[in-house]
């Protein structure tokens, strides 16, 4: 059986991989021309993001029958044709949950406290103090939208830092505890002191934070999104940061993270957000820890496993 790879992965995941009865291409610098040209013949195809897994992509070989999502998200999967064409599709859920969950914490502490901002104004001799006074999680009010692998392990860090923490997930029930009450979005509204996204990035949760969806919150908001881009959008945060809706932001992802293909929209807008002191922005490493990457490369090895019949091999 054939396994094409065509992301970089470490050197012990393809020894593990090696152990199995197939016969690995590991192509991690090609990009999407000569992975259609190398796909025929291919019966399983490993890989993060690179390419969009579309029609195209999967009719290139018709020998396809497995294709494995180093992590979690599959907004660049066809998943109806993929399904229709009868090729299963696995990816790696909570592998990377605990390393987005502690990024998560950290950027929120870092806005709260001015963390960036203060040290970049001591490290140009300029001291201060009575500006960068900052604001405590301790007591505040957490709203998590999306209680899954991520938004679950941000409660349970959450929990330690004496938040009341409100959960909303559209598609799960009766999983509030003892440090987390299961709520509808009103309360989230009415109550929230921080926002944070934990949601896939699908059609119905695409701008789902909108000019509307913020002018609902009751008090000023620091917003997180560690998800996917484009469930924020974009002009409707900046218009919320004027006003002061949101009062800082920290931000894991771009609706086009891309940099190099931006339109003048996006350039414009990017320029504005990136000048702002209270936005924190990272480039979509919240889930891109060492032990995280462990995690996915084991769940894939036993993905392939599993797909072959190879048992404990």
């Amino acid at each position: 059986m054939n396994v094409f790879i065509i992301d970089r992965f470490p050197a012990y995941f393809l020894q593990a991989l090696e152990q199995l009865p197939v016969q690995l291409s590991y192509m991690p610098d090609i990009g999407r021309e000569e992975v259609l040209a190398r796909m025929p013949g291919q019966h399983i195809l490993i890989l993060n993001s690179k390419v969009r897994v579309d029609r195209e992509l999967i009719d290139a070989s018709a020998n396809l029958e497995l294709v494995v999502r180093a992590g979690v998200g599959l907004d660049h999967f066809d998943l109806p044709y993929l399904a229709q064409k009868g090729i299963k599709v696995r990816n790696t859920p909570g592998a990377n949950a605990d390393s987005v969950a502690e990024q998560t914490l950290g950027m929120l502490l870092a806005l709260r406290h001015h963390i960036l901002r203060a040290d970049a104004q001591v490290k140009q001799f300029q001291w201060k103090r009575a500006e960068n006074r900052g604001h405590e999680v301790y007591g505040k009010t957490v709203g998590l939208i999306g209680y899954g692998h991520t938004g679950s392990a941000v409660a349970k860090r959450l929990a330690g830092f004496g938040c009341r923490i409100l959960a909303y997930d559209k598609y799960l029930q009766d999983f509030g505890n003892e440090t987390v009450e299961e709520v509808q979005m009103n309360r989230i509204f009415e109550e929230a002191d921080i926002l944070s996204l934990h949601v896939p990035l699908t059609e119905e949760t695409h701008f789902l934070v909108d000019e509307a969806y913020l002018a609902a919150f009751h008090k000023p908001i620091t917003l997180l999104n560690l998800a996917r881009g484009p469930v924020v959008k974009l002009e409707a945060l900046l218009a919320a940061m004027d006003t002061g809706k949101v009062q800082a932001a920290g931000l894991d992802v771009l609706e086009n993270e891309k940099l190099h293909t931006l339109t003048p929209r996006q350039q414009k807008l990017y320029e504005d957000l990136f000048a702002r002191d209270n936005v924190i922005l990272t480039p979509h490493i919240g889930g891109w820890s060492f032990e995280s990457r462990e995690n996915i490369c084991r769940a894939i090895v036993a993905h392939i496993r599993e797909h072959i019949g190879a048992g404990n091999v």
